[in-house]
């Protein structure tokens, strides 16, 4: 294997054989007077990531939905990397198998294409048939020694990214460090061809329990015959969504119903099931015979737990009703308040962001994301990973709808989906089901009570009985006790002087001289009372104004 210090200096050399450096010189504007320079350009970057490959590929595949952030040269030469990546030896690939499956190939297969119908980064597609069923089935095959190659490759593209952050603007400016820290991860966990198994498995599970909800097309997974490098599952005729495109480059005729689908349906995995595709990217989406879409590379599908998914749901209504002040309460839910919020200031700027982010005729994009961070981030919250990743895989679908569907409006039609999922939720029969899941949670409680009331009687009779109070746990109780307390003192205080004031005010002159005069003394401590009465005054109302 080579050195992870060759493997660099090999890469430097794709780079500059390919006019890729110095990076500061790449056009990554939009004037029309150099469209020439950059579609040259960005021929030889896709060139220059696929020779160099692994994880490379991902790279660019990653960036060929960032339209938001590359000029559209750019990302139509990148996503031509989601259907030409060249094959692995067909010799390799049969070695693999065979060691796979401990026998030679024809005895697992009644025949299998040696030609791949599509070749990925990571794995390649082989269409084969299975000798008991006659059934046409997709074998997707990790290529052969790439787990060590993308290992390799992530630490090196990432030192690459940063070498690339500090030397050019360009990369400073679409952010090309921070996204390719946040897609290493998920990459590697692509190279456990099990867990796509059982992510497909997953969602085709939610599917059969509500099929109307998801109405798009997902293969069966063939468990017998895969492993962690060798995934079987039926074969879904078609073109991927990227092949469409390049063929019908200037028409989107008959795409705007199966792109509608495929939002609902990924919306619906994501607020209500709680497990969605989180790389919709066009080379995952199918286009079936009949126009319908299905989805395929089950490698990156995120999660969200029962809270989470709570949260989600209430963001989505508070969104639909335009309330700004329940969607600053739902992301403070998300994350722990630190000490010293101004909680007044958060809201403003949360506000700010979905009138302007969010709002009318608004696009839904990775840089949208990255402002709502910004926001979070300048108030020390630390939202949960999965729900930044959720909003990351949204803005993923958007990309691909951009560039398939221009003048699909996303909100809008998340607010459609929003309705309608209210709709469904406050049915009878739906009622019913929630009512009955609420009974039946309660049901364990309900059984354990008698005991627990006998134990308290216990308790009481012998004079057992103890209770343990956390007191003054939330910051903003023990803010609201040591303001009532300062003020209660204050006032006391205040009082106090002015009664003093009033008795020393009502004495006589002394006739001693050097005895301090009771009208001045009267006067100090009617001072200070009026004082101390205005501080409790202004503390009051700005108390209430903060509040």
């Amino acid at each position: 294997m080579v050195s992870r210090g060759r493997r660099f200096a090999q890469v430097v050399g794709i780079a500059r054989r390919h006019g890729l450096l110095p990076v500061g010189r790449l056009d990554l504007t939009s004037d029309p007077a150099t469209r020439l320079v950059r579609e040259a350009q960005a021929d030889h970057l896709r060139q220059a990531l696929e020779e160099a490959g692994g994880a490379f590929v991902k790279l660019g595949q990653l960036f060929s939905t960032r339209s938001d952030m590359l000029p559209d040269e750019y990302t139509r030469a990148l996503s031509r990397l989601q259907q030409s990546v060249t094959p692995a030896p067909w010799g390799d690939v049969k070695a693999l198998l065979e060691a796979e499956y401990g026998s030679p190939l024809d005895e697992v297969f009644a025949s299998f294409d040696e030609v791949p119908i599509a070749a990925a980064s990571l794995g390649q597609v082989h269409r084969a048939i299975l000798r008991d069923t006659r059934e046409p089935v997709a074998v997707k095959v990790q290529r052969p020694g790439i787990e060590d190659v993308v290992r390799r490759d992530v630490d090196i593209a990432l030192r690459f990214a940063s070498l690339m952050t500090r030397v050019s603007a360009n990369a400073r400016s679409i952010g090309l460090d921070e996204v390719a820290k946040q897609y290493t991860g998920d990459l590697l966990r692509q190279l456990d061809f099990d867990l796509e198994r059982r992510n497909l498995q997953a969602l085709r599970a939610i599917q059969r329990r509500e099929p109307d909800r998801h109405p798009l097309t997902l293969p069966e997974p063939h468990r017998d015959l895969s492993t962690r490098r060798v995934f079987v599952m039926e074969f879904v005729e078609g073109e991927t969504l990227a092949t469409w495109i390049e063929r019908h480059r200037h028409s989107t005729d008959g795409l705007t119903e199966a792109m509608r689908l495929v939002l609902h349906s990924f919306l619906g995995q994501m607020v209500i099931d709680g497990l969605y595709h989180a790389d919709l990217h066009p080379g995952n989406i199918i286009l079936m015979p009949d126009g319908s879409p299905a989805l395929v590379d089950f490698g990156s599908v995120g999660r969200l737990d029962n809270e989470l998914k709570g949260t989600v749901q209430e963001l989505l209504v508070a969104y639909l009703q335009s309330d700004t002040q329940r969607i600053s309460d739902g992301l403070l839910t998300l994350a722990a308040v630190p000490d010293g919020l101004d909680e007044r200031a958060f809201r403003r700027d949360v506000s700010v962001f979905v009138t302007y982010d969010l709002g009318p005729g608004a696009a839904v994009d990775v840089d949208t994301v990255d402002r709502l961070v910004e926001v979070l981030q300048k108030y020390r919250l630390t939202i949960p990973a999965e729900f930044v990743a959720a909003a990351r895989a949204l803005a993923i679908l958007e990309g691909t709808l951009r560039s398939t569907v221009p003048d699909f409006d996303l909100l809008e039609e998340s607010r459609e989906f929003a309705r309608e999922q209210i709709r469904d939720q406050v049915s009878l029969g739906n009622l019913g089901r929630v009512i009955s899941g609420e009974v039946i949670a309660m049901m364990p409680g309900v059984r354990r009570l008698p005991r627990r009331v006998d134990r308290i009687g216990e308790a009481l009779e012998t004079g057992r009985l103890s209770v343990n109070l956390r007191l003054l746990a939330d910051r903003r109780d023990r803010r609201t006790l040591a303001t009532f307390l300062r003020q209660t003192l204050a006032t006391i205080t205040a009082i106090v002087c002015g009664v003093l004031a009033i008795v020393y005010l009502t004495q006589p002159a002394p006739a001693s001289p050097g005895v301090l005069v009771p009208a001045v003394a009267g006067g100090i401590l009617g001072g200070i009372s009026i004082v101390l009465f205005a501080i409790v005054a202004i503390s009051f109302v700005v108390g209430r104004r903060r509040d």
